[in-house]
C-alpha cells in the first residue's frame, strides 16, 4: 500500500466519547455499542477535517479484558467504523486498527511468557485481517518488548501495513525504561510501515524525540501527540497544529492527535499540511553496525570488539562488571537448548550487546524471544534460508 506524505490521521476517541457523555471507568467498546451514532458523529467529523485515516474504536477490547465476547465485540465496531467511513470518505478513507496493550507484561515487570503475549494479540489480529481493515496499528504501548511481540504477531498473522507506537515521556523513556530510539529503530527494523510514539505528552514536548527518533529510524514517524499537558487548557487548535508543523519539520510524517484533540483540531492540522514537506528517513547507515538491547540502542562505526567466549553461567557473573569501554559486545556460546532458555531469562538484567555462536536451532528460538537485535558470529554455519529468516524476520545482524 502506497501512502501518500505527510499522512494525516484522526484524533482523539476517549476524550471526546467522555464530553459526549461516557463515564468515568467506562469502557469505551460498551459505551459505542450503547451509544453508535454518537461514534458515527465524531468519526464523521474526523472525515470532513481530512482524516486519511480513522480509528476503529477498539482500544481496550482483547481477551484479557472482554473474555470470549471480544470477538463479537470487535467485529461490530469495525463494522460501525467501515458503514462511517464508506458513507463519508467516499472510498478515500482507510480503516485501521486501534489495538491497545494487552495488560500483560514479561519479565521482570510480570511474569507472562512471549506466547502468552503474542496469542493475546493474535485473535483480534486474525479479526482485523478476516474483517479487512486497512492498517493494522498498535498504539499507547508501554513497553518495547511487548511492542516487539504484537509486530512480529502483525507479521505472522498478515502482508497488511503495520503502525507501531509506544508511548514515551518527554525525555523519550517508555514505562520500563527503553530509549526511544531504541524502539523507533528495532520496530523500524522488524518491518513497521510507520514507528513512533503516542499520547503522554502534547506537541511541545516531543520536538526533541522526533529529532531523536529521526536520526535513527528505518521507517517513517508516527506521532500523534496529546493536545498538550494540562488538562484545563488545551493547546487550541491553531496553536496545535503550529505545534505539529514544527514536529513534521524535524522528521514526523504520519501525523495525528491523541488525548484532548477533536475534529477542529485535524481540521486546523489539514490546514497547514499543503505547506509541509514530508521529511523522510533515508537508512543510511554508512557501513555501521545497529544494535538494540531492551533498552538502548548501539552504533558501531566498524565490527563489534567482542569478549572473551563466555558461556551462560560465565556471562551471568561478567555481565555485572561488563567494561563498554574495552569491548562492544559479549560473545556467547550456547551448545543446548536449555542454556539458551536460562540466557533468556537473565538477559533483561543486563543492558549488554550480545553476540552469539549456536546451531540454527537455537538461533531461531533465540531470535524468537530476545527483545533487541541478537548478532550472530561468524562461527555459527547456517543454511541461506535460515539466516534470510534470522535478518529479515527477526532483524537479527551477522558480523
Amino acid at each position: 500500500m502506497n501512502f501518500t506524505y505527510p499522512l494525516l490521521l484522526d484524533g482523539a476517541t476517549g476524550t471526546n466519547l467522555i464530553a459526549a457523555g461516557m463515564q468515568p471507568g467506562e469502557r469505551t467498546a460498551d459505551f459505542v455499542l450503547a451509544n453508535p451514532s454518537v461514534m458515527s458523529d465524531l468519526l464523521r467529523r474526523y472525515i470532513e477535517a481530512g482524516s486519511k485515516v480513522i480509528y476503529t474504536p477498539t482500544f481496550g477490547v482483547n481477551p484479557e479484558k472482554f473474555g470470549d465476547s471480544y470477538s463479537d465485540v470487535l467485529k461490530r465496531l469495525i463494522y460501525l467504523t467501515r458503514e462511517t467511513a464508506e458513507k463519508f470518505g467516499g472510498g478515500n478513507v482507510l480503516i485501521a486498527s486501534d489495538i491497545s496493550p494487552c495488560g500483560l507484561f514479561c519479565e521482570p515487570m510480570g511474569k507472562a511468557a512471549f506466547d502468552d503475549i503474542y496469542e493475546s494479540f493474535a485473535g483480534p489480529l486474525k479479526i482485523f485481517t478476516e474483517e479487512n481493515v486497512d492498517i493494522l496499528s498498535f498504539m499507547t504501548m508501554y513497553s518495547l518488548s511487548e511492542s516487539r511481540i504484537a509486530l512480529l504477531a502483525c507479521k505472522d498473522i498478515s502482508e497488511k501495513p503495520v503502525f507501531a507506537s509506544v508511548t514515551v515521556d518527554k525525555n523519550g523513556k517508555t514505562m520500563t525504561g527503553s530509549d526511544i530510539k531504541t524502539c523507533v529503530s528495532l520496530l523500524g527494523s522488524l518491518g513497521a510501515s510507520a514507528a513512533g510514539f503516542n499520547c503522554s505528552t502534547g506537541p511541545l514536548d516531543m520536538v526533541a524525540n522526533v529529532r531523536a527518533a529521526y536520526s535513527v529510524a528505518k521507517a517513517p514517524i508516527y506521532c500523534k501527540p496529546n493536545a498538550g499537558t494540562d488538562v484545563e487548557n488545551y493547546l487550541s487548535p491553531e496553536d496545535f497544529s503550529e505545534a505539529m508543523r514544527k514536529l513534521i519539520s524535524e522528521g514526523a510524517s504520519v501525523v495525528g492527535g491523541c488525548c484532548g484533540t477533536t475534529p477542529d483540531h485535524i481540521a486546523a492540522l489539514a490546514k497547514i499540511l499543503p505547506e509541509c514537506s514530508a521529511k523522510m528517513p533515508c537508512c543510511n547507515t554508512d557501513g555501521k553496525i545497529t544494535v538494540c538491547t531492551e533498552k538502548t540502542l548501539y552504533i558501531f562505526e566498524n565490527e563489534p570488539s567482542l569478549s572473551p567466549v563466555y558461556d551462560v553461567e560465565t556471562f551471568l557473573e561478567e555481565a555485572f562488571d561488563f567494561d563498554t569501554d574495552e569491548y562492544d559486545a559479549a560473545e556467547i556460546e550456547l551448545k543446548t537448548a536449555d542454556e539458551a532458555k536460562e540466557l533468556l531469562g537473565s538477559v533483561y538484567m543486563f543492558d549488554v550487546p550480545i553476540a552469539v555462536t549456536c546451531d540454527e536451532k537455537i538461533a531461531l528460538m533465540l531470535a524468537k524471544e530476545y527483545c533487541g537485535n541478537l548478532m550472530f558470529t561468524q562461527k555459527c554455519c547456517f543454511e541461506n534460508e535460515t539466516k534470510k529468516i534470522l535478518e529479515t524476520h527477526f532483524a537479527s545482524v551477522f558480523i
